[in-house]
C-alpha cells in the first residue's frame, strides 16, 4: 500500500471509530441530519436511496480538488465543507462553506463534472453521498427534484452574495461571530476543533489578527478557546456581536425549506 493510501486509510479508520459510520453502509440513517434530504419528496428519495451511502467526513479530507472531476454529490449531516480558491502564489481564500443545509458537488450538476474550487472538510462529521451519474439520472427524471436542487442553488448563491457584502462592510470580529454561529448550527457538538490558522484562511486575515479577536471574545466570556478548540459559552452574546448577515442567510434558507415542506 502506498504512503498516501495508508494515510487515507488511517484517517478513515479514526473517523469510523469516532462517528460509527464506515464508508459504504447503506440504509435509513443515510437520510438523517441533512435538511435537503429531510424535505425531499418521498418518491425522489426512493430514486436516490439505492445509491445513497453513509460516509465519514474526515477533517482536512479533500473531497474535490480544483479542476478535477466531481465524482459524488455529498449531503452533510453535520460538519463543515470549505470551498477554497487557490492563488498562483499559493494563497488560500475561503469563498464559501456548506453544511447540513445543503449539498456538496452542485457545480457538477450546473455545468460540467469539474470542480472550480478545492472542497475540503473543515470540521468533521458525517454525510450521505451518491455517485454523480445516478444522481443526474434521478434529477433528469424528476421535476420535483430539479425544483428542490434549483431552490438550493438559489439559496447558496444568495449566501455567497451575502458573504461578499459582509466581507466588504463588516469588521473581522463581526464576521467571526457570524462564522462561528453558523459552524455550530451545522455541527452536532458543543466544541469544535479549529485552529487560528484555519480561521485566518476563513477570513483572509493574518493569524495574529485572529488571535487578538479570539482573546477579546474569550475575555468577554463569549467563547472558551483552548489550544486548537473553540466552544461557545454565550450564544446570545455572540449573536449580538455578529452582523445581520447571519440572520439574513439563515432566514433565506428557512424560507426555501418552508416552501418545499408546504
Amino acid at each position: 500500500m502506498k504512503r498516501d493510501e495508508r494515510s487515507r486509510a488511517n484517517r478513515q479508520a479514526i473517523s469510523d471509530a469516532l462517528f460509527g459510520c464506515p464508508t459504504g453502509i447503506r440504509g435509513a440513517n443515510t437520510v438523517s441530519g441533512n435538511q435537503l434530504l429531510a424535505i425531499m419528496a418521498a418518491s425522489d428519495l426512493d430514486r436516490l436511496r439505492p445509491n445513497l451511502e453513509e460516509t465519514a467526513l474526515v477533517q482536512e479530507q479533500i473531497l474535490f480538488q480544483a479542476d478535477e472531476p466531481i465524482t459524488h454529490v455529498y449531503f452533510p449531516h453535520d460538519g463543515v465543507i470549505s470551498l477554497q480558491i487557490l492563488g498562483s502564489d499559493g494563497a488560500v481564500v475561503e469563498a464559501a462553506t456548506i453544511g447540513n443545509e445543503g449539498m456538496v458537488g452542485l457545480g457538477g450538476l450546473l455545468a460540467d463534472d469539474v470542480s472550480y474550487s478545492r472542497q475540503l472538510v473543515q470540521l468533521p462529521g458525517r454525510a450521505a453521498r451518491v455517485a454523480r451519474e445516478p444522481f443526474l439520472t434521478a434529477v433528469h427524471n424528476s421535476a420535483s427534484l430539479r425544483g428542490l436542487i434549483a431552490s438550493h442553488a438559489d439559496a447558496f448563491a444568495a449566501q455567497v452574495l451575502q458573504t461578499a457584502a459582509c466581507n466588504a462592510q463588516h469588521s473581522t470580529e463581526e464576521r467571526m461571530a457570524r462564522w462561528l454561529l453558523t459552524a455550530f448550527d451545522r455541527c452536532s457538538t458543543d466544541r469544535i476543533n479549529l485552529t487560528h490558522d484555519d480561521l485566518a484562511v476563513a477570513f483572509g486575515v493574518r493569524r495574529p489578527t485572529v488571535t487578538l479577536i479570539v482573546r477579546s471574545l474569550q475575555a468577554a466570556q463569549l467563547l472558551d478557546a483552548t489550544r486548537g478548540t473553540i466552544a461557545v459559552i454565550d450564544r446570545q452574546g455572540l449573536e449580538q456581536i455578529s452582523c445581520e448577515c447571519y440572520q439574513a442567510v439563515r432566514k433565506n434558507y428557512e424560507r426555501v425549506f418552508a416552501h418545499h415542506r408546504s
